[in-house]
């Protein structure tokens, strides 16, 4: 193994950038206007606002989507699913791949590392589940995936990755726009980005989703969007930028800074689904909605909670397996608040929906202040793993796999697994 060292358009919005600083009158400053456009997918879909909510592994269920969605996301994009799962039916590929009556659009994101079963993945999901949009992951930051050729190393390989790309776009058959997420490369000495860039637009992409960040920094800052900027300048499909989009103004300056036609939200939005309705209000000019007090952030805990158990009905070992499943949420929704650890107990010692609703309704003024407000110091700290100051890991990859041209690390290319991974 090669190691690799770590080092809609009626109502668009103007906003005028920030001051130069010039002195000249005021009549005489003529900012330009930055209009906020709906993103279009293809032919087939256009979104507005253009927020996407970002594919997350155990977190993007189908009733966290609903969440997103209802605040304002645009579109949500299922957990990843693999495509060689897919195609023998396992259990868990089907509910990934599975939808909500109410979700009115069925996004959902795929991974393989096989040109011929990412092709029957995406016509299965697309002919048999009626999925109107598949993402393709090439994203994945995890050395042991990387060092296997996989996630954040297929686009090292620019033939492979061609062919994958091409293979889903032909199983999609013009039914559902592909799009193809994927970072800014493996490590700063390896950029990727504008490379894959452009091949996935010849092979037929409908936009690229780019999270801005290498591989080896995993999730920590800083994220560069000076090469979301790079992308879109070097292809003429969408580009929707990925990273750090904490309010809704980050939202307005990863737009206007970059050019980028969209902006997908991830790790911010988790246990705080109203930054969707906040980054909406910025986008299509509505007045922000208030940040929301403990009780309402207690409260839409519970619903999310009542959400999970009743779609893992039947699936999970009744309602405890999924409370406990659960918990991972609550330290997220209750993040920065100081009076509800009595709250925060109770929830976690929880086994079952009753003893959820006796925390919160009978708990309040006991357990918890629902008057207390937002912490302000929330709102941008890290949520999930990673975040806060840069990191880098060492990263692996197979012998070989930087040879293409001279016909090195086809073996390891031929021995590909399409274990599971994330982005």
């Amino acid at each position: 193994m090669a190691l690799v060292a770590a080092s809609a358009s009626a109502a668009a919005v103007t906003v005028a950038p920030a001051s130069s600083g010039s002195t000249a009158p005021p009549a005489v400053q003529v900012p330009p206007r930055f209009q906020v456009k709906p993103l279009q997918l293809g032919p087939s879909l256009s979104l507005w606002p253009p927020l996407l909510s970002a594919p997350m592994a155990g977190i993007s269920s189908a009733p966290y989507r609903r969440l997103a969605t209802s605040h304002g996301a645009a579109m949500a994009t299922s957990e990843m699913v693999i495509a060689s799962t897919l195609l023998v039916k396992n259990r868990r590929s089907r509910k990934l791949a599975s939808f909500a009556p109410e979700e009115r659009l069925r996004s959902v994101q795929l991974y393989g590392v096989k040109p011929e079963q990412l092709e029957q993945a995406v016509r299965k999901l697309v002919s048999e589940c009626g999925v109107q949009h598949v993402d393709l992951n090439f994203g994945c930051p995890v050395r042991k995936i990387t060092a296997r050729g996989g996630g954040s190393a297929l686009p090292l390989r620019p033939r492979l990755f061609a062919k994958l790309v091409a293979a889903a776009v032909a199983g999609a058959r013009g039914e559902a726009p592909v799009t193809v997420k994927f970072r800014v490369g493996l490590t700063p000495e390896l950029p990727t980005h504008l490379q894959a860039g452009r091949i996935a637009e010849a092979e037929g992409a409908a936009a690229l989703v780019l999270h801005a960040r290498t591989a080896d920094q995993l999730y920590s800052s800083p994220v560069d969007w000076a090469a979301v900027r790079a992308l879109v300048g070097a292809v003429s499909i969408p580009v929707v930028g990925n990273g750090d989009v904490f309010e809704g103004a980050d939202a307005l300056r990863l737009l206007r800074e970059t050019g980028c036609a969209g902006v997908m939200v991830g790790r911010a939005a988790v246990g705080r689904p109203w930054v969707f309705g906040e980054v909406a209000a910025a986008l299509t000019g509505a007045p922000p909605p208030p940040p929301p007090r403990l009780g309402e952030v207690v409260a839409a805990a519970l619903r999310h909670a009542e959400m999970e158990v009743e779609w893992y009905r039947g699936y999970h070992d009744g309602e405890k397996d999924t409370l406990l499943r659960f918990r991972k949420f609550i330290k997220l929704y209750l993040l920065g608040f100081g009076s509800c650890d009595g709250l925060q107990s109770r929830l976690f010692a929880a086994e079952s929906l009753d003893q959820w609703r006796a925390a919160v309704y009978d708990g309040a003024g006991e357990l918890y202040d629902a008057a207390e407000p937002f912490p302000a110091a929330a709102v941008r700290f890290p949520r999930l793993k990673g975040g806060g100051p840069l990191v880098r890991q060492r990263m692996g990859l197979p012998d070989g796999w930087l040879e293409e041209a001279r016909g090195g690390g086809g073996r390891a290319e031929a021995q590909l697994t399409d274990d599971a991974c994330e982005g």
